[in-house]
């Protein structure tokens, strides 16, 4: 391919990538978004940044492109990091670590082209682009299968995008190393103008798919603190609506200086009860459990669902005492209300507490304790429930 060809494929590629980001950010400013949609936007300015740094490589002479390079690079695998960042940040999970992983592969594509300079030619520094980005696009990918988002069916076509991102990116790092970037095979392949139409399939469909996601979220109305809350039918908040009640919450109490417990429960098994007995005989299950939780929760708690199979209860207690006592009630009614219902087969059942005594009043720090607490409760023989008061 000429210089031309691949300066009007560069071209073509920064026009669908800055329409489709530049709709997605003003969709993000009219809904004054603050959750996974604003951290997905950052993506979005990444992936611009990128496409403005390549066409300005594409139309530079080589000794001045280096720099254009190093910047496109580190936006590169920064879009595809974020990405995943946002994905976790869908599902309620922590992103500060992986924001820091994120952050660190970035500067690392950046200073490799940097340190090789003018002399480093158009492929320097490329496989710490190629591979932060197969991998941090199937950390999305399997992010987007786990928690809220696998219950979200449009949550698909992200999943599918970021897998087939994974898989060239990780082809392109093996054709790389195998055969060199002037190989006509890899040139027809996975050169750069092969990256810009998969780059602008790919772009179009994931700004499709995170926005009709992120309408499945809590949305921002009049205030950026106003939110559209879900209470699901038999009394349980949504994810995004607990934590946002969560949030409120834990703020008060840590003005007021009280005491604040979280206790995950949690079913592991119901995939294996759903093959061996059956879908019915496992929706069962998790209906029993999700009406037992809020029949059997103190009045005043806040009940709330984690993921498919994890539930949270937020509580006022006295002591820490208090909280073991109520999430050992809650656990022995649980077991009760199993055997009650006459399945052939109980499942695993895992409670754990987090309390703001020693972990403090991040939500999702807590969230997340009581999250590890409820795990190492289902898969320890000899405790009923796990107390977790410092961090």
């Amino acid at each position: 391919m000429s210089g031309l060809d691949l300066f009007s494929i560069s071209v073509m590629t920064a026009v669908v990538v800055l329409s489709a980001g530049a709709v997605y950010l003003v969709e993000t400013l009219l809904r004054r978004d603050d959750g996974a949609g604003r951290i997905w936007a950052l993506a979005y300015i990444a992936g611009i940044l990128t496409t403005v740094n390549y066409l300005a490589w594409a139309a530079s002479p080589d000794e001045s492109a280096w720099l254009a390079t190093g910047i496109g690079n580190a936006s590169f695998v920064a879009s595809a990091g974020i990405m995943w960042l946002g994905c976790r940040r869908f599902n309620g999970r922590t992103v500060m670590v992986p924001a820091a992983l994120v952050a660190a592969a970035s500067l690392l594509a950046f200073a490799l082209v940097a340190v090789a300079g003018a002399e480093g030619g158009d492929w320097a520094g490329a496989l710490a682009v190629y591979i932060p980005i197969a991998a941090f696009t199937l950390l999305g990918a399997v992010e987007s299968r786990r928690g809220t988002m696998a219950t979200l069916s449009v949550s698909w076509p992200l999943t599918v995008v970021l897998a087939i991102e994974s898989l060239f990116f990780l082809a392109r790092s093996i054709a790389f190393v195998a055969v060199g970037p002037e190989d006509p095979f890899f040139t027809d392949w996975f050169g750069s103008i092969a990256m810009a139409f998969v780059t602008v399939v790919l772009i179009v469909v994931a700004v499709v798919a995170t926005s009709v996601m992120r309408a499945a979220c809590p949305s921002p109305t009049g205030t950026p603190r106003s939110r559209t809350l879900a209470l699901k039918s038999d009394g349980v908040l949504d994810s995004g609506s607990f934590r946002v009640v969560l949030t409120g919450i834990l703020d008060r109490a840590r003005h007021n200086g009280d005491r604040y417990a979280l206790i995950a429960m949690r079913i592991d098994d119901i995939p294996n009860i759903a093959t061996a007995f059956g879908p019915g005989e496992a929706q069962a299950l998790v209906h029993e459990w999700r009406s037992s939780v809020v029949r059997h929760a103190p009045t005043q708690a806040v009940v709330g669902q984690a993921s498919e199979t994890e539930i949270v209860l937020g509580m006022v207690p006295v002591s820490a005492g208090e909280a073991r006592r109520v999430a050992a009630r809650l656990h022995r009614h649980l077991l009760d209300d199993f055997v009650s219902l006459g399945s052939p087969v109980i499942p695993v059942l895992g409670v754990g507490v987090a309390l703001t005594d020693g972990i403090g009043y991040d939500a999702e720090r807590l969230l997340q304790v009581a999250d590890r607490a409820a795990l190492r409760s289902a898969s320890s023989p000899d405790a009923s429930v796990i107390v977790v008061d410092m961090a």
